[in-house]
């Protein structure tokens, strides 16, 4: 964890400043120690680089959500793979299609802070980072260590950065307003607080910020066709519909589409601008 990543920092849960207790450092590099909040009396760990501000704690988590924390880590070392032939079974090549239908949408320029919510392997990572270039800012959180460990080794491997965090969507530790994009694809289905989660991600984008979401969910009708139904039986997932009427208010441009041969839904938006006195207030 890089020392400048503090100041972007809250406690997850009452969003009280963060002090860094150090025990072991490389240059401005954080290896291991603490983050304290004094507000509530909380302390965070520092492991390996990787700052764990997962609140509540895993055992305390909604049950789905602990159900599928554990089977991320099940399958970490393996997901990738899995996908890509997923994808390439139905003529997609994944890359590409993640450039165009989850990261073209941000609308991504050189110097942008960009959070990636529910992180997993970090497929998307690289695509973001070669958007925003060095002198833009990406951070990624997951809630599961063995998907966060793929990430940081795929990012390193390419000589690319960003900051990791272990995190729950639902009780973000980021300050208001920080983001210039957002985005969060392959989760939302399976978080025990969705409209809690869908909140937390408009507060800590900025006023104008373009939010892309998204996860499994086939297109209206597709769940009729021979293919739909044995799809649902194969994973139950395919039945969700997209939230829409969970999204917060203070949002605009709302678009909702399906993707990849119709099997995943993605909702876009921006963050409204303030208005009047609020808009004064942000300057």
């Amino acid at each position: 964890m890089n020392k400048e990543v503090l100041d972007h920092l809250c406690c997850p849960a009452c969003k009280g400043e963060l002090e860094l207790r150090p025990e072991e450092q490389e240059g401005r590099s954080v290896l291991s120690g603490k983050l304290f909040c004094g507000r509530c009396d909380r302390d965070y760990e520092i492991a390996y680089g990787l700052p764990n501000l997962v609140y509540p704690e895993p055992e305390k988590l909604p049950e789905i959500d602990r159900q599928f924390l554990d089977q991320y880590q099940r399958v970490a070392a393996s997901y990738d793979r899995t996908l890509r032939l997923m994808m390439l079974a139905g003529a997609l090549w994944e890359p590409r299609a993640r450039c165009r239908d989850l990261v073209a949408p941000l609308g991504l320029k050189p110097g942008h802070r960009v959070l990636e919510v529910g992180a997993g392997t970090g497929s998307n990572l690289p695509l973001i980072a070669k958007q925003i270039g060095k002198e833009g800012q990406l951070l990624a959180m997951d809630l599961s260590p063995g998907m966060l460990a793929v990430a940081r080794e795929k990012m390193a491997r390419r000589g690319l950065p960003a900051e990791f965090g272990l995190g729950n969507a639902g009780y973000l530790p980021y300050r208001d307003g920080l983001f210039d994009a957002i985005l969060h694809f392959g989760g939302i289905n399976t978080f025990g607080e969705k409209e809690r989660a869908l909140a937390e991600i408009v507060r800590v984008a900025r006023p104008g910020a373009r939010i892309v979401i998204g996860d499994e969910g086939l297109t209206p009708g597709k769940e009729n066709t021979r293919f739909g139904r044995w799809l649902l039986k194969q994973n139950s997932l395919y039945a969700n519909k997209p939230p829409m009427d969970l999204l917060p208010d203070g949002i605009a441009d709302v678009d909702l589409r399906w993707i990849w041969r119709g099997l995943f839904y993605v909702i876009s938006f921006r963050k409204a601008r303030p208005t009047g006195k609020e808009a004064v207030a942000w300057g």
